[in-house]
């Protein structure tokens, strides 16, 4: 495509007023990229706090036009979906409301749409903690258990994306992502089984939409670690209770999305026992033995590893014994309920 000439900042919110006021203030004092318009497209979830007067009072002061929605249907990809239909820019800029970008977000992002044939951009999300975290958990190893920190640090180096390294590196995240229109409507927008649906922490919105571009032969991307975004992390998502809670529900968004995870497989074709393919036990198996050599040992956040990962599995057995599979329908179904504000 051409060098973009406007781009959409699109931000998803649900009961964050205080954190989504300073996500709109960071925007607003942002620079702006050359010869490109910008718009915010803010989308409320059905918010109970003070977001729809946040929203307004950041409209009379923006820089950009702020526009926003109310989406009644509740899950973040009714929102995404809701925010497709009302955003005008040729790049949709995804971002939370509980991020601050860098001044230079949407100029290093934008530019780097000047490359040939990419469909996606995206970089660093930094923490902002609310309280000093674990030693341990700044560590390397302890990148395997980032889930539920929302954070992205992939290295200092630009890294080009492409049909040939899908699924050997690791995936953007929606708090800092840049994505052409045009492709996302190609592919049919976010799957509304995905998505912190009805409040649960049920995920995957992400991931499962960069494997449709990929079977569209629309997955080409750059990860620029200098497009970076700073993501507030609350004391509340230290602990160990939380993060056992994410990884049982991570397990469960897998089984959902299966089809989007086991690529290599017919899962149509696999024997299933009770619901679930046969080889989940096997590896379920398999993880138990990993979990318990390592009880006893000294190294609790390796044991902590292979507990996460166990419970993982258990979410995933779960969601294919509750959960009665159903066609992956509603695409772009923002649903009769939105109302414009």
């Amino acid at each position: 495509m051409a060098f973009p000439k406007s781009v959409s900042v699109l931000i998803c919110t649900y009961n964050r007023a205080r954190l989504l006021e300073q996500t709109l203030a960071a925007l607003s004092a942002a620079a702006s990229p050359p010869d490109c318009e910008v718009d915010v497209v803010v989308i409320d979830n059905n918010s109970t706090d003070e977001t729809m007067s946040v929203i307004a009072r950041a409209a009379q002061h923006s820089r950009w036009p702020i526009r926003s929605a109310l989406e009644r249907s509740q899950g973040k990809s009714f929102a995404l979906n809701r925010g497709l239909t009302l955003a005008r820019g040729d790049i949709l800029a995804l971002t939370d409301d509980d991020v601050l970008p860098a001044d230079d977000w949407l100029v290093r992002m934008v530019d780097r749409f000047r490359t040939p044939d990419i469909v996606f951009v995206f970089g660093k999300v930094l923490p902002r903690w609310e309280v000093p975290p674990p030693p341990e958990l700044l560590t390397t190893v302890a990148r395997d258990i980032w889930g539920p920190l929302a954070l992205v640090d992939y290295g200092d180096d630009v890294v080009r994306y492409d049909a040939e390294s899908f699924g050997v590196r690791r995936l953007p995240i929606g708090a800092n992502l840049a994505i052409r229109r045009d492709a996302i409507e190609r592919v049919g927008g976010w799957r509304t089984d995905l998505g912190k649906v009805d409040n649960s922490l049920i995920a995957g919105e992400d991931h499962e939409l960069c494997v449709r571009l990929y079977r569209s032969g629309l997955y080409s991307g750059l990860y620029d670690p200098n497009v970076a975004v700073r993501h507030f992390v609350p004391a509340s998502r230290l602990q160990r209770a939380y993060f056992r809670r994410w990884f049982y529900w991570h397990g469960r968004t897998i089984a959902r999305m299966d089809d989007a995870v086991y690529l290599e497989l017919d899962l149509g074709r696999v024997p299933r026992i009770a619901r679930v393919p046969r080889f989940v036990y096997r590896e379920l198996l398999q993880q138990t033995r990993r979990w318990l050599g390592r009880a006893g040992r000294t190294d609790g956040l390796a044991l902590l590893i292979e507990e996460l990962k166990l419970v993982e599995y258990l979410g995933m057995l779960a969601e294919y014994w509750l959960h009665r599979r159903e066609p992956a329908a509603g695409l772009l179904a923002a649903g009769n309920t939105a109302a414009v504000l």
